[in-house]
């Protein structure tokens, strides 16, 4: 709950609606319930990257200010300058944190990228998505143009309330900004049409700034700038018709005033205030009747921080004027202080630093530890702070959102309320709320990845309804390792089936059977839509797109892409050889083998693929086909295949499909017309004492296309992104080749502590790589209770 204590009495409003209407704040209400805010903040290691390296993150998802349980998935997208998805990564999510990597490829050309992030709720609120800027540094770009300074200067002005009312002071925000969307700074002069100054303006912070004026009916106001002195910005005319609404931070809370012209009609007069955050409704507040000028103060100081939605209301529900104000009682800090135990500079040498929390706690955290002299800017402009409180709730951009985090002085708080006044609250429109015109739900989280189908048999109109099928899954990747599942599942009355809420990495070949050996049937199974990889309409994100880095740093990260080109051996030109044509043999294992599995001149090959598949099973197929390789039974009825070469007795083949070693169960189900070769090695340096090993490889590409009809169908599914383990040297083993240039910019990327409870001191570990000498460490974190932890310091260098 946001509130947590009562902040000012709520009196029915009686007389003010008819029995039967539903009030803005109950149609809010109804609609929040089933349309929740959901939001994710991204950790990431660095805040400048090199080509060819990841971007190590940890994503922690957050509704009504606890860590949420609702969503399984989210989806991470680098873009470039026009919104071009260039890599897009798929993670799944665990208690309300996620976390991955996305590799950047080493072809990408020094610029800045957009990274972009959403779970599938969050787009049920379009345009509220995390979205920041990173640097990459790589190669030259192709059209590489001069840095352009540009004079270019927009202003923008919000008067508070949202209307300048004739003949009352009231305050106008003004908010200036360059052709890229970056702030500047502007001075100048306010002037009525007749060409007198009626004041002068100055930005007091990232070109945002306010004046007060009481417009006149027979008057209409500009400004002029003396950066841009030739140029008049033209106010929005006042009205005759609204109210003014002021709202001031105190130390007792919100101090709000509401003053109405002379002569208003009864239907701009203020009737109730309401107050939200997060749509929920905190309290509604009737306005004393009568009285031109009414005022008061919100006690804010029971609720939890973030930005307040003010709206003041008329008799008949519709919205008067409106106001944000932030709100910030600090109680989302979760108090923490990074020690630095052992410092040690030197290369390759150990470092050990602490996390000291003050009590204990159950919670989720990530710590980056990266090289201070390769990062653009000593703070990062974004943080758990100030994306959870502040960008989340706003659509407009932000510059440098996290200043207004890092102190609680009176200047920062002014300068916080001026990004309220220059930004408008757009979840939703009271109008909306009105007409019950609130965006629908259109969608939902999936719950992990759902496999779903029906299931026909081949050559007729019939289902396979109401039988057991047997599923079997296995990588296509064979370097994963990792063998999936072997299950039985039954088809229903539509021969339709449906299996939820499974976790797969990658492309998994899956294979689906009648399980009645020679009287199964010849199935064809047709999958319902991807439940995982499917593309999302979302708004593009006006974000400021510019190279801000300094020269030091540009030379800086430039070296180090280098540096990598170097060490990975990427910078080496190719080399054309001719030789003679090759042979058929070579030609289909260029195709289909690799590594050790490739070449071999002892070996045998069995090609399969203009074979119409004879045999009710590969093995059943090869024996007798092949010399030397003998099949049976053993007693479990299993299929056991063995070598026998001359001279020595037989030993048990070691079975590879697709260079993966896998059981003989699996490969009986697969149809030999699915099959495109065999290959025999009497002798393998991949099984223990290289022994003997059959590998078997199924068709792909044009050879697949030709397949026939057969009891099996197997279809490939791609799976979650796979999440690779974080690599840092330990150079206390013996194992680690010192003399191995070591040039990382992230030293420690541990992106999964979990707390439940222990100790609150946190030891950190690393080693130093060959050049660092300033650390730069940033912890965050999320406890269970919502609390956020956020601690950014640098280590070393005085």
């Amino acid at each position: 709950m946001i509130l947590k204590k009562l902040i000012i009495l709520t009196i029915a409003l009686g007389g003010l609606f008819t029995a039967n209407a539903q009030t803005p704040e109950q149609t809010l209400d109804s609609w929040a319930q089933k349309n929740t805010i959901q939001k994710l903040y991204l950790h990431l290691d660095r805040e400048t990257y090199i080509a060819g390296q990841p971007i190590w993150l940890k994503g922690y998802l957050m509704n009504d200010y606890i860590p949420s349980l609702k969503n399984s998935t989210i989806y991470v997208e680098l873009l470039d300058n026009r919104s071009t998805v260039l890599v897009r990564k798929i993670f799944p999510a665990y208690q309300g944190v996620s976390l991955g990597q996305l590799e950047i490829p080493e072809t990408f050309s020094t610029g800045s990228y957009q990274l972009r992030a959403y779970a599938p709720l969050m787009l049920n609120q379009p345009g509220f998505v995390y979205s920041k800027r990173i640097l990459i540094f790589g190669a030259a770009p192709k059209n590489a143009k001069a840095k352009e300074t540009g004079n270019s200067i927009d202003l923008q002005f919000f008067p508070e309330g949202g209307n300048m009312v004739n003949s009352l002071l009231g305050n106008v925000a003004f908010k200036a900004v360059d052709d890229k969307g970056y702030p500047v700074y502007v001075s100048g002069q306010l002037k009525n049409n007749k060409g007198e100054t009626i004041s002068a303006i100055t930005a007091l912070h990232d070109g945002m700034g306010t004046f007060t004026l009481v417009p006149r009916a027979d008057e209409t106001y500009y400004v002029t700038l003396d950066q841009v002195p030739a140029k008049q910005f033209p106010l929005p005319a006042a009205t005759g018709k609204g109210i003014s609404f002021n709202v001031t931070g105190t130390s007792k809370g919100k101090q709000f005033r509401i003053e109405h012209p002379a002569g208003l009609p009864a239907e701009f007069h203020a009737a109730y205030l309401i107050g939200q955050m997060g749509n929920q409704v905190l309290f509604k507040q009737p306005l004393q009747q009568g009285k031109d000028l009414i005022g008061g103060v919100i006690q804010s100081g029971g609720l939890l921080s973030g930005i307040l939605h003010l709206t003041v209301f008329n008799k008949d529900n519709m919205p008067l004027a409106e106001r944000l104000t932030f709100v910030n009682n600090r109680e989302y800090i979760l108090p923490g202080e990074l020690v630095a135990d052992t410092v040690n500079t030197t290369a390759h040498q150990r470092n050990h630093f602490s996390i000291h929390l003050k009590d204990t706690i159950i919670g989720n955290f990530s710590v980056a530890v990266t090289d201070a002299d390769y990062e653009t800017e000593p703070y990062r402009p974004l943080n758990i702070y100030s994306y959870f409180l502040l960008n989340s709730d706003l659509r407009g951009y932000v510059n440098n959102p996290a200043y207004y985090f890092r102190s609680d002085a009176d200047s920062v708080s002014n300068a916080l309320d001026l990004v309220m006044m220059t930004n408008g609250w757009t979840r939703f429109k009271w109008s909306e709320v009105a007409g019950n015109t609130l965006s629908p739900v259109l969608y939902k989280d999936q719950g992990y990845i759902h496999l779903a189908g029906n299931v026909g048999i081949e050559g007729t109109r019939k289902a396979f309804a109401n039988k057991d099928l047997m599923l079997m899954m296995r990588p296509v990747d064979t370097l994963q390792g990792k063998v999936g599942p072997t299950k039985i599942i039954q088809t229903d009355s539509t021969g339709s089936f449906r299996m939820d809420s499974m976790i797969f990495y990658e492309k998994m070949r899956v294979l689906f059977s009648d399980i009645k050996g020679s009287k199964s049937k010849y199935i064809k199974v047709k999958m319902d839509a991807d439940s995982l990889n499917r593309d999302y309409k979302i708004p593009v994100l006006k974000i400021p797109f510019a190279d801000t880095a300094s020269a030091q740093a540009e030379e800086k990260m430039s070296a180090a892409y280098n540096d990598y080109l170097k060490a990975e051996g990427l910078t080496l030109k190719s080399v054309t050889v001719k030789g003679r044509q090759k042979s058929d043999r070579e030609k289909l294992e260029d195709e289909y083998t690799s590594g050790m599995f490739s070449g071999g001149i002892n070996s045998k090959i069995l090609d399969l693929r203009n074979e119409p598949g004879g045999g009710t099973n590969i093995f059943e197929y090869i024996q007798g086909r092949i010399a030397g390789v003998t099949v049976s039974r053993n007693q479990d009825g299993q299929y056991v295949v063995k070598y026998r070469d001359a001279g020595l007795g037989g030993s048990t083949m070691a079975l590879y499909l697709d260079e993966m070693q896998t059981d003989a169960a699996f490969i009986e189900s697969i149809p030999v017309n699915q099959i495109a070769f065999i290959k025999v090695m009497g002798s393998f340096i991949g099984t223990p004492g290289n022994g003997s090993a059959l590998a078997i490889y199924m068709k792909k590409g044009a050879d697949l296309n030709a397949v026939t009809e057969s009891a099996t169908d197997i279809i490939v599914y791609k799976g979650y992104s796979i999440i690779r383990q974080f690599y840092a040297p330990d150079y206390d083993l013996k194992n680690v080749d010192p003399s191995k240039p070591d040039d990382r910019l992230t030293l420690a990327w541990l992106p999964d502590i979990y707390l439940a409870n222990i100790s609150p001191k946190v030891p950190l570990v690393f080693y130093n790589n060959d050049r660092t000498k300033r650390f730069k460490v940033v912890v965050e974190g999320l406890t269970n209770d919502g609390r956020m932890l956020m601690i950014e310091k640098i280590i070393g260098g005085e």
